[in-house]
């Protein structure tokens, strides 16, 4: 027998009564995942520690320099060059303006403000109808034709149950004429009667009645609101914008 032979013949003998654990396979496979996790972890660490100190630089050159700092403001090791003495007009020569009293180029000067003329004693300042004159209003009414004025102040008939509230206005070319009722229960058969047949329409979307008048003038009369009804009267050339003036009616 050679020596080989013995070495394995010793080494038989030494693990013959040896057996292998059941759970030594799970013990390994146990062992290697945590070996891994902890390569693994490793790793992490490290690329996080490696991305950081990767962002440091990045931060510094994009992180803004406060405003009137020197250090960019003005070149290391010399004179500032934004601080120069201010130089003084040659004699004979007119100083420039100061920046208070003097337009920027391109700027338009602004209009100064006109005084507004105040209302009337109704409550309603003069507002613009159509071309030509400013026509006296009453708050509730927001455009007549050009060409009218006031016949006078408004007129107010009846009780605190009813109340009818008359403007006119008249010139060469028209009249015109609003009144105003408000009360419990008003409705289209308390306004004034529409002369003739009477045609349905709308105004602001309320039912509303137009005919003629005697006189070749216009009505148009509705329910503005609950307890509030308007008749609008239109002659001459302000006939034709009956409907306008109606639809200006706010009460």
């Amino acid at each position: 027998m050679d020596l080989e032979s013995e070495l394995r013949a010793a080494m038989a003998e030494q693990v013959a009564g040896t057996a292998a654990p059941p759970s030594l396979v799970a013990d390994v496979r146990r062992r290697h995942r945590r070996r891994t996790n902890r390569i693994r972890a490793t790793v992490g660490v490290a690329a996080a520690s490696v991305a950081a100190l990767a962002l440091v630089p990045t931060y510094q050159s994009f992180r803004a320099t406060p405003a009137g700092d020197s250090a960019t403001s003005r070149p290391s090791g010399g004179p500032a060059i934004l601080e120069q003495p201010e130089r003084r007009p040659a004699s004979g020569l007119p100083a420039s303006p100061s920046p208070e009293g003097r337009p920027e180029a391109g700027s338009t000067p602004k209009p100064s403000a006109r005084p507004r003329s105040g209302g009337d004693a109704g409550g309603g300042g003069g507002r613009p109808g159509g071309p030509g004159a400013t026509v006296k209003l009453p708050a509730w009414v927001t455009y007549l034709p050009g060409g009218l004025t006031a016949a006078g102040p408004c007129t107010v008939t009846g009780d605190a149950k009813r109340r009818t509230t008359t403007c006119k206005w008249g010139g060469t070319d028209g009249s015109v004429q609003i009144a105003l009722v408000k009360g419990s229960g008003v409705g289209l058969a308390d306004l004034a009667p529409v002369g003739g047949v009477p045609t349905r329409t709308t105004v602001r979307g309320m039912p509303a009645l137009t005919g003629d008048r005697p006189g070749s003038g216009r009505q148009v009369s509705w329910i503005a609101k609950p307890g509030t009804g308007v008749t609008v009267t239109a002659a001459g050339t302000a006939k034709d914008q009956l409907m306008r003036i109606a639809e200006g009616v706010r009460p």
